[in-house]
Parts: C-alpha cells; sequence; structure tokens
C-alpha cells in the first residue's frame, strides 16, 4: 500500500511539473524580469518520427499579468518577427473563440534556428497565451 501511494505521488508531482514546460523554455530564453504563473488550459502536439514535429500549450493569466507579458516581448530583442505555425487543435481554439493575434511582430524566439523554435502568441482577450514549439 505505501508503494503504491509513492507512485500515485511521484506521478502526480511530474505531472505537474511539466504543466507550463513549454512557457519555461521561452521564459529562460526570453530573460524575463517577471514571475509569471500561467494556467495551463490545452495542450498538444502532432506526431514526427522520433519526437514530436511540434508541440503547443494555452495559457491563461490575469490581465494585469498579459500587460506586463505582452510589455516585456514588445521590449525584448530576442524575439523576432513570427507567423502563424497552423495546428489545428490551436486554430480551432483560436477561431472557435473568435480570437486574434496580438504580437505576430514580435512572436518567434529561437536559440538556434536549425534546432527548436518557439512562437509565442498573445491573444485578444487580453488574458490568454500561446506557446507553440516546432521541431526542425
Amino acid at each position: 500500500m505505501n508503494r503504491l501511494l509513492l507512485i500515485v505521488a511521484i506521478l502526480s508531482f511530474t505531472s505537474c511539473q511539466n504543466d507550463t514546460e513549454l512557457f519555461d523554455n521561452v521564459n529562460e530564453m526570453a530573460q524575463f524580469d517577471r514571475v509569471y504563473k500561467p494556467t495551463l488550459i490545452q495542450s498538444g502536439e502532432e506526431n514526427g518520427f522520433l519526437e514530436p514535429m511540434a508541440e503547443y500549450s494555452l495559457f491563461r493569466i490575469d490581465s494585469l499579468d498579459f500587460q506586463y507579458l505582452e510589455n516585456s516581448i514588445l521590449t525584448n530583442d530576442r524575439f523576432k518577427k513570427g507567423t502563424f505555425y497552423l495546428n489545428i487543435e490551436l486554430n480551432d481554439y483560436i477561431y472557435n473563440n473568435d480570437l486574434e493575434i496580438l504580437n505576430m511582430s514580435k512572436s518567434l524566439i529561437t536559440e538556434n534556428k536549425y534546432d527548436k523554435i518557439y512562437y509565442l502568441y498573445l491573444l485578444s482577450d487580453r488574458k490568454t497565451f500561446a506557446v507553440c514549439k516546432v521541431n526542425q
């Protein structure tokens, strides 16, 4: 019985850690000067050969943190002009909620353009954002 409880506790801890993994990676690259605590709404991935071709996560934060995040992105030289990476589930969420992307001019961040590329899309409800990782 104790082993079962230990296994459940470990699985719960590791699953909670990965909820914000994509945002944490972007946060580390961008070196934001503020700590954000987003809530995961939805996530998914596109299957690839060895690793997923792309992964995405949708997050919600309060409107004041959204303003800080938007300002941090728009003033950060590490973000470049991006494009919309078409993922069916992400696209459906944006379309079904009648949202637009606010920061297309500064949505791409990467350490090496030949490896993993991240897009951070701020959405027009001003409380939701999406992070999409594309593996090259």
